[in-house]
């Protein structure tokens, strides 16, 4: 069973662990628990003999946790490049524009691999005049998008 579930995960179906257990409402439980504990023990990179150990601690017998670590086993670094391929990222940016119309509105334009971004930032006084430069390499600037998300988070939980 975990045979098949550790396939089902690499290929996004679950189409051929759910038909062994077409019928059986425990069966499909099972499946899911399984894909559950396949799915994060691969995420998080878990040793074998941790899983083992872990699995012993819920209760499992030693030989269903050895069979459910040597399928984890067989299928960890499939499962891990799938979920590599799942990850959010974000589009390259392939072209940046801005101007100023007014001492006090900025227009930025950032044309992604997707649809074009636009950020307008007006200011409420006139404030002195100074040149601004601004030189980014994309990592750089993925980066600091990922702070201001970050930041933007912790302002919402405040």
């Amino acid at each position: 069973m975990c045979e098949a579930i550790g396939v089902d995960i690499v290929v996004q179906e679950l189409s051929q662990a759910q038909q062994l257990f077409e019928d059986a409402t425990d069966a499909k439980a099972a499946v899911a628990v399984l894909r559950f504990i396949l799915m994060h023990a691969s995420k998080y990179d878990v040793e074998r003999s941790d899983l083992v150990e872990e699995l012993q601690q819920l209760g499992m017998q030693q030989e269903t946790a050895e069979a459910i670590a040597q399928s984890y086993e067989d299928h960890r670094a499939r499962i891990q490049d799938q979920q590599r391929a799942q990850r959010f990222q974000f589009p390259g940016v392939e072209k940046l524009e801005w101007k100023v119309d007014t001492p006090s509105k900025v227009i930025l334009n950032l044309k992604l691999d997707q649809p074009v971004v636009e950020c307008n930032v007006a200011t409420t006084a006139a404030s002195e005049s100074r040149e601004l430069c601004l030189n980014m390499s994309k990592n750089k600037f993925l980066a600091l998008y990922e702070e201001l998300s970050q930041a933007q988070s912790l302002l919402h939980s405040v």
